[in-house]
C-alpha cells in the first residue's frame, strides 16, 4: 500500500471553501486505513487536528455516521447519543457535526467532515446535499489517482506507484533512521510459457505470481508490478531477521501456486533505497539456476 499524499493543495481549497460557506472550526478529509483513520487534509482554527493524525476509526463520530448509527448533520452532539458518547468526540468536547462518507463504488473509503465546539443551527441539516456533492467528487478524484498507480493486470501498484513510494519512505527512513529492505522478484522460464502455451496463460501466471507474493507481505509493506515479470517487495521498518522472514514466506508462497522464481534481497545502506532497489533486481539474476538459495545482503 502506499501512504496518501497528505495536506493535497486542491483537497485543502475545497475544505476552506466549506468552511467559508458554512462555517465551522475545523474541516477534514480522512481516508480508513484497516482499523484506524487518517486525517489526509485539514483546515481550520481551533481543534488540534492536524493532516497525518491517527485515530482508531471505530472510535470516531464519522465510523458511526457511516454505519448510520446517527445522522450526517448533528448540530448538536447531545441530541444523538450514540455521536455524543464516541471516544474522540469526548476527547476534542465536540458539540456539532456534518459529515458524509466518501465512497467508492459501495466501500467506504473515508469520510468528509466539519467540526464545531459549540452548537449549531438548523441550517447544518440543509448542507448535507452540498457536502454530499463534495465528496461525490473527491471519491471520483481518489479513485481516479488509485487508477493512475494501478497495474491493470495484477491489481498491484504500478512503476508510478512504486517510485512515488520509495521516495517517501527513504525520507521517512533518513529522518527516524528505520531500517528497510527491497525484495525483487523475477519469474523463472516466463517467456517459455509466453512462447509455448500463449499470452493469455502468460498473463495468468502474472496475477497468480501477483497474488501470492502481496499474501506473503506484511500489511504495511508495498507490491509493485516493476515490469515485464519483474516485481518489487519495499519492506519498510524491517531489519535483516524481518527480510530473511518475509522472502521465505513468499518463496513458499510462490512454489505453493506452482510459480518458480527467482528472488534477490538488499537492505537499504548509506546511499539509500533507490541503490537497494538496484541491488536487489541485480540479485535476482545471481539466483537463476540455484533455486534452493537465495541472495542478499550478508545471507
Amino acid at each position: 500500500m502506499t501512504t496518501p499524499k497528505l495536506q493535497d493543495p486542491a483537497l485543502t481549497e475545497v475544505l476552506a471553501a466549506l468552511q467559508g460557506r458554512l462555517g465551522l472550526e475545523r474541516w477534514i478529509a480522512t481516508r480508513c486505513e484497516g482499523e484506524e483513520l487518517l486525517v489526509v487534509a485539514s483546515h481550520g482554527e481551533g481543534l488540534d487536528i492536524d493532516a497525518g493524525a491517527r485515530m482508531p476509526w471505530a472510535d470516531t463520530v464519522c465510523a458511526r455516521m457511516a454505519s448510520r448509527d446517527g445522522p450526517r448533520a448533528a448540530p448538536d452532539l447531545i441530541g444523538v447519543p450514540a455521536f455524543a458518547d464516541a471516544p474522540m468526540a469526548v476527547q476534542l468536547a465536540l458539540r456539532a457535526y456534518l459529515g458524509v462518507p466518501i465512497w467508492s463504488g459501495d466501500r467506504v473509503l473515508g469520510a468528509l467532515a466539519g467540526l464545531d465546539r459549540e452548537p449549531q443551527g438548523g441550517g447544518l441539516v440543509d448542507a448535507v446535499p452540498f457536502v454530499e456533492l463534495c465528496a461525490g467528487l473527491i471519491g471520483r478524484l481518489w479513485d481516479a489517482e488509485r487508477d493512475a498507480r494501478t497495474d491493470p493486470l495484477t491489481g498491484l501498484w504500478n512503476r508510478r506507484a512504486w517510485e512515488e513510494t520509495v521516495t517517501s519512505e527513504e525520507e521517512r527512513s533518513r529522518r527516524f533512521g528505520h531500517p528497510a529492505a527491497v525484495l525483487g522478484i523475477d519469474l523463472d522460464d516466463f517467456k517459455a510459457i509466453n512462447d509455448r502455451y500463449g499470452h493469455a496463460a502468460g498473463d495468468e501466471r502474472l496475477r497468480r505470481a501477483a497474488a501470492a507474493i502481496a499474501g506473503g507481505v506484511r500489511e504495511h509493506d508495498s507490491v509493485s508490478r516493476w515490469g515485464g515479470d519483474e516485481f518489487c517487495v519495499l519492506a519498510v521498518e524491517c531489519d535483516e531477521l524481518a527480510a530473511r522472514r518475509l522472502c521465505g514466506r513468499i518463496r513458499e508462497a510462490l512454489a505453493a501456486a506452482g510459480i518458480p522464481a527467482s528472488l534477490g534481497l538488499a537492505l537499504r545502506g548509506p546511499q539509500g533505497l533507490r541503490e537497494a532497489v538496484n541491488r536487489a533486481l541485480a540479485r535476482t539474476a545471481d539466483e537463476k539456476g540455484s533455486p534452493t538459495e537465495w541472495v542478499g545482503d550478508h545471507l
